[in-house]
């Protein structure tokens, strides 16, 4: 009987000092990564569209040019690639890596729409070729890995 009765009074006497300092409370951690204030991750969810739609044409065996809707496809991904460039330009962060990343983006978004107007201008030549993607992919891949390393903010 002692021995539950010293046990009790131990464990009640470590839990009142833990819960009176919050001890037992949730903790919330702190997210130290840089902040941006553009949404990062939805530029890229769309870039990877674009992508996959931009390989489904290139894989077409094509003897003639003109895929259907293939041209206002690509009109409408630049006009995404514009709204966003709009969005970005003039972006300013308080951490320069953050700006960095921004420039990172909005050079990867000004070299797929210059792929885009190549590919629209082949298709309107009824040029079976289409242009080099990789700086772009390069581009691409590295904007991708990054994206993680920041945290986004609205301003």
């Amino acid at each position: 009987m002692k021995k539950l009765l010293l046990s009790v009074s131990l464990f009640a006497g470590t839990m009142m000092p833990l819960s009176a300092c919050g001890g037992v409370g949730t903790v919330e951690p702190v997210d130290d990564r840089p902040i941006i204030h553009f949404d990062a991750a939805s530029i890229i969810s769309a870039a990877r569209d674009h992508h996959l739609k931009m390989l489904t044409l290139s894989s077409i065996p094509r003897d003639d040019v003109n895929v259907p809707g293939a041209i206002e496809e690509l009109q409408a991904m630049r006009a995404d690639n514009d709204t966003y460039l709009a969005e970005l330009k003039g972006l300013q962060h308080e951490d320069s890596s953050a700006d960095e990343y921004k420039d990172l983006v909005f050079e990867y978004l000004e070299v797929e729409n210059v792929y885009i107007n190549q590919t629209i201008e082949n298709v309107y030549a009824e040029s079976i070729s289409l242009p080099n993607r990789f700086s772009m992919d390069t581009l691409y891949s590295r904007t991708n890995a990054k994206v993680s390393e920041f945290r986004y903010e609205p301003k």
